[in-house]
C-alpha cells in the first residue's frame, strides 16, 4: 500500500486541524507512525503516539466495562472501571516500540505493514501493577502464565474462526511491579486508539505485549499457544530448516537520528545530528555516530539520567568540511553489553529489526 501522510493530526476516527502529522501505514486497520524529525522530547504527545491496531477498534464504554480474572485463581472475581480506578496506582515512563518497526526496509520483503522507523514512541502510563490484581484472585499452585485478552476481534487469512487479541506473559514478568494494567496516558484518560479503558503495558517489551481494550484476564496452568503468541509476534527462521518458534519479547537495543531527515541539504561548516537511543534490557549507556558511512565512529552526547524503560537523547556535533553525498550512521550500546548489528537480522516475519540505520544527506 503506498503510504500517506496526512495533514493535521491522523487518528482511529479523523483528522484534527493541528500540527506536526502522523504517516499513515494503512487504514483498515487504521496504523500511523511518527515522524522522526518530530521525536526530539522525552514524552511523545498523545496525538503523536504511534498507532497499531489489528482489527476494527472496538465499542468500550467505562460505564459497561468490566475486567473478569479468571482460570487457575482461587477467588475469580471482576471489576468495574470504578473498582478499577480506586485501586492503588503509580505511574511509569515507557518507551514502546512495534516488533514490526523498521520493517520496510528488508530485504527480501516481509509480509505485515511496511513501517519504517516512526512506530516508536514514549508516555507516561498510570495504572494499577497487574500483579495487584492478581493477587485479590490467588494464584493456584497450578498457575504457570497469565493470558491477557483484548476486546478487538476479527478474521484473519487462514482461520475459520475469528481470533481474539491476546498475549501471553510468564508469572515473573506478569507479577513484576512495573508491569501495569493502564487507564492514564500523559496524564489523560487513555484515547481510545490507545486502548481505553484500560491498557497492558511491559516495560522493555515490544508493543505487541501491550494488549489494548483489556477486558479478561485468564491465569492459566500451560503454554499460551493463541494466534498472536504462536503464529505472530515470533521469531522463526523455516529457510534455515529451525523450527523452534520463539515468541517475542524484550526490544532489542538500538539508535535512530531524527535530524537531519534522510535527503537533506546542509550548508558547510557545523551541524547538529540528533536521535533517540533505547533497549528493552539495560540503560543506553554509549551511542556512536559515523559521518564516513562506518568507517570511523565518535561518542555522541548523552542527555539526561539512564532509565531502564525509557529513550535517552542524544547530540552529536559534526563540522561538515567537505561537498558532497555524506551517509550517517547511529549505533547504540546498552549497560548490559547489548549494541546493534550492522545488517538486519531477517526472519520470515519481519520482526525485531534493530540494525543501524544510515541517513544520506548532501553537504553544499
Amino acid at each position: 500500500m503506498e503510504r500517506e501522510r496526512q495533514t493535521g493530526v491522523a487518528t482511529a476516527t479523523g483528522t484534527g486541524s493541528a500540527e506536526p502529522e502522523l504517516i499513515i501505514v494503512n487504514r483498515e486497520p487504521f496504523n500511523a507512525e511518527c515522524p522522526l524529525s518530530v521525536q526530539a522530547e522525552s514524552i511523545t504527545p498523545n496525538h503523536l503516539f504511534y498507532v497499531r491496531n489489528h482489527f476494527p477498534i472496538p465499542a468500550c464504554g467505562a460505564s459497561d466495562w468490566r475486567l473478569v480474572i479468571a482460570g487457575e485463581v482461587e477467588r475469580p472475581y471482576e471489576l468495574t472501571y470504578e473498582q478499577f480506578l480506586a485501586l492503588p496506582s503509580r505511574s511509569l515512563v515507557v518507551t514502546m516500540e512495534c516488533a514490526g518497526n523498521g520493517r520496510a526496509s528488508l530485504r527480501p520483503k516481509t509480509p505485515g505493514d511496511q513501517w519504517q522507523y516512526g512506530a516508536v514512541s514514549t508516555a507516561e502510563w498510570t495504572g494499577v501493577p497487574l500483579g495487584t490484581v492478581l493477587a485479590a484472585a490467588g494464584l493456584t499452585a497450578g498457575a504457570r502464565e497469565i493470558v491477557v485478552e483484548g476486546a478487538d476481534q476479527g478474521r484473519v487469512a487462514g482461520k475459520d474462526e475469528p481470533i481474539q487479541y491476546a498475549r501471553g506473559l510468564e508469572l515473573e514478568k506478569a507479577l513484576h511491579a512495573d508491569t501495569l494494567l493502564a487507564y492514564a496516558m500523559n496524564g489523560e484518560p487513555l484515547p481510545v486508539e490507545h486502548g481505553f479503558p484500560v491498557r497492558l503495558v511491559v516495560p522493555g517489551w515490544y508493543g505487541m505485549a501491550a494488549v489494548k481494550w483489556v477486558n479478561r484476564i485468564d491465569v492459566i496452568s500451560g503454554r499460551f499457544t493463541g494466534f498472536y503468541q504462536a503464529e505472530r509476534y515470533i521469531i522463526d527462521y523455516p529457510e534455515r530448516g529451525e523450527t523452534t518458534v520463539t515468541p517475542l519479547t524484550t526490544m532489542r537495543t538500538r539508535s535512530l537520528i531524527t535530524a537531519p531527515e534522510a535527503g537533506a541539504t546542509l550548508a558547510r561548516g557545523q551541524q547538529l545530528v540528533r536521535g533517540l537511543a533505547w533497549s528493552g534490557d539495560a540503560p543506553v549507556t554509549r551511542v556512536e555516530v559515523s559521518v564516513d558511512d562506518g568507517e570511523t565512529w565518535e561518542a555522541a552526547d548523552l542527555v539526561g539520567d539512564p532509565d531502564p524503560y525509557t529513550w535517552r537523547l542524544w547530540e552529536f556535533r559534526w563540522h561538515a568540511a567537505r561537498v558532497g553525498p555524506v551517509t550517517l550512521r547511529s549505533r547504540a550500546f546498552d549497560a548490559a553489553g547489548n549494541s546493534q548489528p550492522v545488517e538486519p537480522e531477517w526472519n520470515r516475519l519481519g520482526y525485531a529489526n534493530n540494525a543501524i540505520q544510515a541517513i544520506d544527506v548532501l553537504v553544499e
